[in-house]
């Protein structure tokens, strides 16, 4: 909901940097990135996700997109494993599949990844996560389910990424910790980004990585880019420690929420028992399995016909699923949007 970013206070904060930081024009002293941003970064992860940190480990990255990269580059030689849930997000996939790495899907249950499945097959270079709110299905990794991930990861010496892409966002409970604060064995790299919660153009990500990785990943990220933009690394810097970062997120999660309740009621208006929600206690979209004999291209197309948009859950699956899964966004519609159009894709599946 990009319409709802103060943009005023962030113009102010970009504005005072450019008047007053010369520095600006020459290239920046650290790959890892800013170093009072990392600290600000290393000091919210603690607080608020029990992430374990020093401000050396956070290395600054352009958006998670290049995390995952550049992680895939460091990582992956060609022939190698990756675990990854099923279904997936696809980013990450392809990160991998460009290491011409070979990709194993694991099925995700209601209580995220089926950890008991990583035993049935090969040894894994790596495994890719994102327990906190599941890509694409919603669902949260239980705790047990965590344990159980991090002791088969020391057991089998393999890598684990976890994606922690909007746990900002959560409705209905706290969040559970993350994986990283709950490893003793450098089994994880954490992956955070601030152009989910706060905008996409902000291309700021980070990597969380144990301190054996620093060396290595702030040389490649040097190879890469050199550094990402610094007069955004600035105002974020200043935008946290002055309190806009916490106050923003209240915001929109009460915002957020007030969508995701629309969207869950409007489904249950029209559509009754003929859908199953999944995934909506957290995060900005919920995977909806509906049940019709309609193939999703054909609802995708009378969808379209009616000027509403559907994304199929089908192409973040591996392995071939059933028909009828969809991926509903809310977060940049109104909840009167939200309704209107649950009740023409109603009116579309009438069957």
């Amino acid at each position: 909901a990009i319409a709802h970013f103060p943009m005023s206070q962030w113009r102010k904060l970009l504005t005072r940097h450019a008047e007053n930081s010369p520095d600006l024009l020459n290239y920046a002293p650290d790959a890892a990135g800013y170093f009072p941003l990392r600290v600000e970064i290393a000091n919210y992860l603690g607080l608020s996700r029990a992430v374990r940190c020093t401000p050396e480990q956070i290395i600054i990255v352009n958006g998670s997109q290049q995390a995952l990269d550049l992680m895939a580059r460091l990582v992956l030689d060609p022939g190698d494993w990756v675990a990854m849930e099923d279904p997936g997000y696809l980013g990450a996939r392809h990160c991998f599949m460009g290491q011409f790495a070979q990709i194993q899907p694991i099925p995700v249950n209601s209580a995220g990844l089926d950890v008991s499945a990583l035993s049935s097959y090969q040894q894994f270079k790596l495994v890719y996560v994102t327990p906190s709110h599941q890509f694409p299905t919603g669902v949260t990794m239980s705790l047990s389910q965590r344990i159980a991930l991090l002791q088969w990861a020391e057991q089998t010496n393999t890598l684990i990424i976890e994606d922690d892409y909007d746990s900002e966002y959560r409705y209905e409970s706290q969040p559970i910790p993350a994986l990283q604060g709950m490893d003793r064995a450098q089994s994880v790299i954490y992956i955070g980004t601030f152009s989910k919660i706060l905008f996409p153009s902000l291309r700021i990500g980070y990597l969380v990585v144990p301190p054996d990785w620093i060396p290595i990943v702030s040389k490649a990220k040097w190879l890469c880019d050199r550094f990402c933009p610094i007069l955004e690394q600035y105002a974020l810097t200043d935008w946290i420690k002055l309190g806009h970062f916490d106050r923003h997120i209240r915001r929109m999660r009460s915002l957020y929420n007030l969508r995701r309740q629309a969207l869950i009621k409007a489904f249950e208006q029209y559509f009754g028992d003929r859908v199953t929600i999944i995934g909506a206690k957290a995060g900005m979209h919920v995977m909806v399995r509906i049940a019709t004999r309609l193939s999703d291209e054909l609802v995708i197309q009378k969808a379209a016909a009616e000027g509403l948009g559907l994304i199929s859950a089908r192409g973040y699956y591996l392995q071939p699923q059933r028909q009828g899964e969809f991926i509903f966004g809310y977060g940049q519609l109104s909840e009167e949007l939200i309704e209107e159009g649950i009740f023409r894709l109603s009116q579309i599946l009438k069957d």
